[in-house]
């Protein structure tokens, strides 16, 4: 069975595609809201959430990197699993640099 026939196959090889860009924008939403709830406060739940976002965004490359494994080299859904754990990457480093930022600056500042 080939991945266009397998719809599992097919989510894990978009993985890194959706659940990166989505826990990002979640992310940058979220960065806007709570420094003003933060500002004080001995917990940052934007650290937090930029965290296991960034864990969540590598889960997901990794699963769709999984999911391209499996495939032989001429199946175009390869490249297009390989390029999705690429983005999954792309991602977390972007949510760990969010979270690094929550780390330098509280909500305090103006």
């Amino acid at each position: 069975m080939t991945a266009r026939h397998d719809p599992w196959r097919l989510l894990a090889l978009l993985a890194g595609l959706a659940v990166g860009p989505g826990i990002w924008a979640l992310s940058t939403q979220l960065g806007q809201i709570l420094p003003y709830a933060e500002c004080g406060a001995s917990i940052r739940p934007s650290t937090i959430f930029a965290g296991l976002g960034a864990l969540l965004s590598l889960g997901s490359a990794w699963l769709s990197w999984r999911g391209a494994a499996g495939l032989r080299k001429e199946e175009a859904m390869r490249f297009t699993g390989q390029m999705a754990a690429l983005m999954g990457l792309l991602f977390a480093f972007a949510l760990l640099l969010q979270a690094a930022a929550t780390l330098v600056l509280s909500g305090c500042e103006r």
